[in-house]
């Protein structure tokens, strides 16, 4: 039998999704996959504390915990219940504010001006 995974998905604005899963093997490692939503084709083993922190990494990016699913080896999702994030995961504080963007500067205004497309 596969182990379960903890599901999480990314709703993107045009309608798709993206999904993100890991599956703690009880050895002090996870499997994780990703990929378009109901196809988690991808897959990579890590030690189960960085799958964790990655899974909080992923609920700042937006993410959100859909709940505990199957997933096959042709990487087809069966979701099996609703639940909320992992306990284990650490709790995410709020995003941090996107900077704007610096403005435009004109090189040539800041090196006199010449036109000639020489600068020292």
């Amino acid at each position: 039998m596969s182990p379960l995974y903890r599901l999480y998905r990314y709703d993107h604005g045009d309608g798709t999704a993206k999904e993100w899963a890991y599956a703690d093997l009880g050895n002090g490692t996870a499997q994780i996959r990703w990929g378009p939503a109901g196809r988690l084709r991808q897959t990579q083993s890590k030690p189960l504390p960085i799958a964790l922190e990655r899974a909080r990494e992923k609920t700042l990016k937006g993410y959100v915990a859909v709940g505990r699913a199957d997933i096959d080896a042709t990487g087809a999702v069966a979701l099996l219940s609703r639940e909320g994030p992992d306990p284990r995961v650490p709790p995410t504080g709020p995003a941090a504010p996107k900077l704007a963007p610096k403005p435009a500067r004109d090189i040539a205004a800041l090196l006199g001006g010449d036109d000639d497309g020489f600068y020292f």
